[in-house]
């Protein structure tokens, strides 16, 4: 493995391991509703073997694994692996496992699964097309691949969207467009069967609060001064806009609320 993949998996690792508490509790309630929409718009049979790449705290696990007879959910980070099976065990979900594994070499077979999903986690893969290669690979043929995750907005500045979520979170790589997601399935040996758009309004603070950095912290700083230097031309395609601060506030005082664009898609092996 060259050094810079080393070091940026380490970064991932480190990341979610400081933020696993806060970022499970953000994405088994925030993104609940879009764990059941992919799980909707996958469709597994009920006798289906999945795989939850990079599973994080078992979010988009546990919809599934009421549709199908077996997930396993494979993630880098040990302390999110932890958050998982809390989740799983408190849903009292008895056919999945987790593992700890590289998503770039998977300890599974050729075809080894029905369904693999990649939720909200192909922008902190330094070569994405190298994780949707071998996602499928351990997908049978005519099986699916489902994968939600951040794009940047048709017409946005790719560069000056990336930037500030690199600036929020050093170990977010790179954010893909639609046509570049698409090109990357299509190149891997997958049809695209169906595909969604998502929007989610977020409050620019706790979007901070989620990876560890409040107000004050050099993260926020210059996330911050990228994301306002945005709001003239909506240049990175956030949308971003001051509204009233929530309730308890100062009445004058403003937050900064911006959408994240996401894209649901659905592709089969061919």
């Amino acid at each position: 493995m060259a050094a810079a993949e080393s070091e940026h998996l380490d970064r991932v690792r480190d990341r979610f391991t400081r933020t696993a508490e806060a970022f499970a509790q953000f994405a088994l309630t925030v993104r609940s509703d879009e764990a059941e929409r992919l799980a909707a718009l996958s469709a597994p049979r009920s006798d289906a073997r999945v795989l939850d790449l990079a599973c994080g705290p078992g979010t988009f696990t546990r919809p599934v694994a009421l549709r199908a007879r077996f997930v396993v959910g494979v993630d880098l980070t040990p302390a999110m692996l932890d958050q998982a099976r809390q989740a799983s065990a408190r849903a009292g979900l008895a056919n999945v496992a987790f593992a700890c594994a590289d998503a770039n070499a998977l300890p599974f077979g050729d075809s080894a699964v029905d369904l693999a999903l990649c939720a909200y986690s192909l922008h902190h893969f330094l070569h994405p097309a190298r994780t949707v290669r071998e996602l499928c690979r351990v997908v049978r043929r005519g099986g699916k691949v489902a994968v939600v995750d951040l794009i940047v907005p048709q017409g946005a500045d790719a560069e000056a969207h990336t930037g500030i979520e690199r600036a929020r979170d050093s170990s977010h790589a790179n954010s893909l467009g639609r046509s570049e997601l698409f090109s990357l399935l299509d190149v891997a040996g997958l049809r695209v069967v169906a595909e969604e758009v998502g929007e989610r309004v977020r409050r620019f603070d706790d979007w901070l609060r989620v990876v560890g950095s409040p107000p004050g912290s050099p993260a926020y700083a210059a996330a911050r001064r990228l994301m306002e230097a945005s709001l003239t031309g909506d240049t990175a395609g956030f949308h971003p806009r001051f509204v009233p601060a929530a309730a308890g506030a100062a009445p004058a005082q403003m937050e900064l609320e911006f959408v994240q664009t996401s894209l649901f898609v659905v592709a089969e092996k061919r």
